[in-house]
């Protein structure tokens, strides 16, 4: 990947432009190898090496040690891999109920913050399909889930795929996945391991030349989000009227 945490500083990303600025190249006038603190991976923030020393700065990138056992990290996940929750949930709560209609209430808000962290484009499709999964699997009910969570579960439970308009033209042509960083194994870890402070980490993919879904080594880039709990008092951008209008046809009892 193009982009790691940097050595000391869990909340700065280094290029290896930048790391190598910072602590120069691998070896030193004399030949000799520079003693240099490692970059970490933003999924683990274990430490990473930089591959492509024989090639221009430009081209090189961070890599994982090749470790026999290596630890945890969610950019080493399967592509099918999705966040579950460990625990069953009651069918349905007065709180669920509540939080269900806070979130139609502020639909507009989420579906711009979502919008906004898949690069300024997201299909109302893709929107609708997450929002019937919080009903199918009764997000809604889970007792520690508050309202401003929502979207970030939302993006962690879907593939994003490349998007493009009805005629076929390409909007964007990478796909993007995204994950909490290695603390959060299922859901229940939000609260669990995170102490309600997980870390998200959005990833960039090439489209594979021949279809599919893309998998580790079309791993392009990563890009560390920290998570915005005051997202609901900001101003956001009003849903286009074919948006509401597909939301209206697909929840008609809650979007007029």
């Amino acid at each position: 990947m193009k982009t790691a945490l940097h050595p000391y500083y869990i909340k700065r990303e280094v290029t290896v432009q930048t790391y190598t600025a910072d602590f120069g190249p691998k070896m030193d006038s004399q030949g000799r190898r520079r003693n240099r603190p490692s970059a970490r991976c933003p999924g683990c923030t274990e430490p990473m090496i930089i591959v492509g020393d024989d090639r221009p700065l430009h081209d090189q990138i961070f890599s994982h040690q090749r470790d026999v056992n290596p630890p945890p990290c969610p950019l080493r996940n399967r592509a099918d891999y999705k966040y579950e929750f460990l625990h069953d949930v009651p069918e349905d709560t007065n709180r669920g109920r509540a939080l269900r209609a806070d979130f139609f209430a502020h639909w507009q808000t989420h579906y711009d913050k979502m919008r906004k962290l898949l690069n300024g484009l997201m299909d109302i499709g893709d929107f609708i399909a997450v929002v019937k999964e919080a009903d199918r699997s009764r997000l809604w009910s889970r007792g520690n889930i508050e309202e401003w969570e929502v979207p970030y579960i939302f993006l962690v439970w879907k593939e994003w795929a490349p998007v493009k308009t009805h005629t076929g033209e390409v909007l964007r042509s990478n796909w993007l996945r995204f994950w909490f960083d290695s603390r959060v194994r299922t859901l229940d870890d939000i609260w669990i391991r995170t102490q309600g402070d997980p870390r998200i980490i959005r990833a960039t993919y090439n489209n594979p030349a021949r279809g599919g879904i893309p998998g580790l080594r079309h791993l392009v880039d990563t890009k560390t989000l920290y998570i915005e709990q005051t997202f609901l008092q900001a101003q956001h951008r009003s849903a286009a009227d074919y948006v509401v209008s597909r939301m209206h046809r697909a929840f008609p009892k809650e979007v007029p």
